[in-house]
């Protein structure tokens, strides 16, 4: 989602990367629908970006999630939506282009904006997609199809509504209710048939920037009786890098600010936003939400974490993981560096010209941790698969910054992959364990290697 104050290194990042052209990313094959299996973060394969996450459970136990497509680097989001699809949270269907406002698949003539994050629910027998778009002349509507991958009517104006982040919640009762905004939330109850909202239920101001750091995206859901607003929180940094939540006892209040969920700062250097929420599925609580990426705060990549409620109804913040929802990774199988859950330095995930990805960008005193693993107690050795630059040191360390060995990768021509082997001094911890890779340079008085890209990581495992 846009966000309307950008932090110095932000800008920096974005300059960077503005250089390289609005053709950077590559374009994805143009399949209307792409399975795929991954218990991993991210969640979308690789040359594939997919943020603003607002996931339903239907009727059948089939968990939906509609988000926006990144498409270029230097702007946000584009004119599609895309539907991501999953049983198991194992094997995924991603149907593209699924609702959009150009091209074949356009359903708003009135308007060529971009899609920006939307919302959808079941109600009726049918699912029901509310959108928006920076066009004040149509900045919100509704559409319904038979499923959230379509095929959808074409969209129709809500003129009561202008902002963004629309949210939609269906009661214990079956009152509809509707929210919207930013930096402020403002709602309604939503007539039952969708044709609009009733304005004699309108609330503005239900949650803000100043008490509860509110910024956009929102979510109004429910839990035990408690009901939940999640969205972009920018208490931190004043930058909108978490998600934080407020709950209450009624659908519009007074909320109580509680904290953060989740905050995806330091997963790429340009890191800026996010956008997500909360649900449920198989008895179990997951946030989805999105990080950065290939060093732009334009090109996001959906994750998700499990989340445990305490008796009281709150939820504890959880840390970025590598192994998401899945189980955790097999440190003797191969890792691919591209998802490496915090990141320091100028190193990034980044997209190659045929959808691949690797860690990119690094340069002396950058550093990748990839969390969390099975214990990899009877490893000797550590392998790391490197595209040679200049060249410098891979460092192998634990979560608590013990070191385990270090190895020099040789200068290359950019392009021809090799491997280099760290023997361990040491078994690595008993349990669940985390990966701690630091990037050096050739020695503090070569300046070049200080400057220069030293290499690049696509894989690692242990021996």
């Amino acid at each position: 989602m846009k966000s309307c104050m950008q932090p110095l290194a932000v800008l920096v990042a974005a300059v960077s990367l503005c250089a390289a052209g609005a053709d950077a990313l590559p374009k994805f094959p143009g399949k209307r629908t792409v399975e795929f299996a991954n218990p991993v973060n991210p969640i979308v394969p690789e040359g594939l970006f997919f943020c603003d996450p607002a996931a339903r459970v239907g009727p059948d136990g089939t968990l939906w999630i509609i988000g926006t497509r990144d498409e270029v680097p230097t702007s946000y989001t584009s004119h599609y939506l895309d539907a991501l699809e999953t049983k198991d949270l194992k094997s995924w269907h991603l149907h593209r282009s699924v609702f959009a406002s150009n091209g074949e698949d356009d359903r708003i003539p009135e308007s060529d904006a971009v899609m920006y994050d939307s919302n959808a629910i079941f109600h009726n027998g049918k699912w029901w997609l509310l959108y928006c778009l920076p066009d004040k002349r149509h900045m919100m509507g509704v559409s319904s199809a038979p499923s959230p991958a379509g095929p959808y009517t074409m969209g129709r104006r809500f003129p009561e509504c202008s902002q963004i982040s629309p949210s939609i919640f269906r009661d214990d009762d079956g009152t509809l209710y509707y929210v919207w905004g930013q930096f402020t939330v403002k709602g309604a109850v939503m007539k039952d048939d969708f044709s609009g909202l009733d304005m004699g239920t309108f609330r503005a101001d239900i949650i803000d920037e100043a008490y509860h750091n509110f910024h956009e995206n929102i979510q109004l859901t429910k839990r035990n009786g408690i009901y939940y607003m999640v969205y972009a929180d920018i208490g931190r940094r004043n930058a909108p890098t978490c998600l934080g939540y407020a709950t209450a006892e009624k659908p519009f209040g007074p909320y109580t600010y509680r904290g953060v969920i989740i905050d995806n700062y330091g997963c790429d250097p340009a890191s800026w936003n996010n956008a997500g929420e909360i649900v449920e599925l198989g008895g179990r609580w997951y946030i989805f939400y999105h990080r950065a990426s290939n060093g732009s705060k334009f090109v996001r990549k959906i994750c998700a974490e499990p989340i445990e409620f305490d008796k009281d109804g709150m939820i504890a913040e959880v840390e970025m993981t590598s192994n998401g929802i899945g189980p955790l990774l097999d440190p003797f199988a191969q890792t691919p560096a591209r998802i490496a859950c915090v990141m320091h330095g100028e190193v990034r995930v980044a997209t190659k010209a045929d959808g691949t990805e690797r860690l990119s960008g690094i340069r002396a005193g950058d550093g990748a941790t990839w969390r969390y693993f099975t214990s990899p107690g009877a490893a000797s050795a550590f392998v790391v698969r490197v595209v040679g630059k200049y060249g410098g040191y891979i460092e192998l360390k634990d979560a608590k910054g013990a070191s385990y060995g270090i190895v020099a990768v040789p200068a290359g021509d950019g392009k021809t992959a090799t491997e280099v082997r760290i023997a361990l001094a040491r078994p690595f911890p008993a349990g669940r364990t985390a990966v701690v890779l630091d990037f050096h340079g050739k020695g503090f008085l070569d300046k070049k290697s200080r400057t220069s890209e030293l290499f690049d990581v696509l894989s690692f495992s242990f021996e």
